[in-house]
């Protein structure tokens, strides 16, 4: 129980921060591109460029996706978590995706410390293939330096799946 309690807080404060990294840092987007700012089912954890730690405020925004799960966990079945890891571009394909795969492998391993089942987390490592702010060539941009955690909905699979036999 006290564990929980102790999530809790830990989950609060993130929200109470607004989730988003420090400035301080690294220098972050204002906003993000509207296809992206539009999905309420992406929580966004940020890490330092060409590293496997998280900013400093990247422990809140994985605490705000285990409070994300719990609230939809108690609306209907519990989600599936797709974690994809990113990096900005630049350098050897080959390690950006062994980087973009650690990331995401560092943050699922966080959120089953924080309970949620390892069952329900499906890691991959996108690598630089998919940016989420473009960058002119050679410039870094660290927004691109992320791992993306999406809530798929069970019900939404059920629906899209092909049916069985003929209605």
């Amino acid at each position: 129980m006290r564990i929980v309690a102790v999530l809790m807080c830990v989950a609060l404060a993130g929200l109470a921060a607004g989730c988003v990294p420090s400035r301080e840092k690294v220098e972050l987007p204002d906003s993000v591109p509207v296809d992206r700012a539009l999905s309420a089912d992406i929580r966004y954890v940020f890490f330092l460029p060409g590293k496997v730690g998280l900013v400093p405020d990247g422990a809140a925004a994985v605490a705000a996706a285990v409070v994300e799960d719990a609230r939809r966990r108690a609306e209907g079945p519990a989600p599936r978590l797709i974690v994809t890891g990113h990096v900005d571009a630049g350098g050897d394909p080959a390690a950006a995706r062994r980087l973009s795969l650690r990331r995401a492998k560092l943050v699922a391993a966080r959120l089953r410390a924080a309970g949620i089942a390892p069952g329900r987390i499906t890691v991959a490592g996108a690598g630089a293939a998919d940016p989420l702010l473009p960058a002119p060539a050679g410039q870094a941009e660290p927004a691109n330096d992320r791992v993306e955690i999406g809530f798929e909905s069970q019900a939404v699979s059920r629906l899209d799946a092909t049916p069985q036999r003929p209605i």
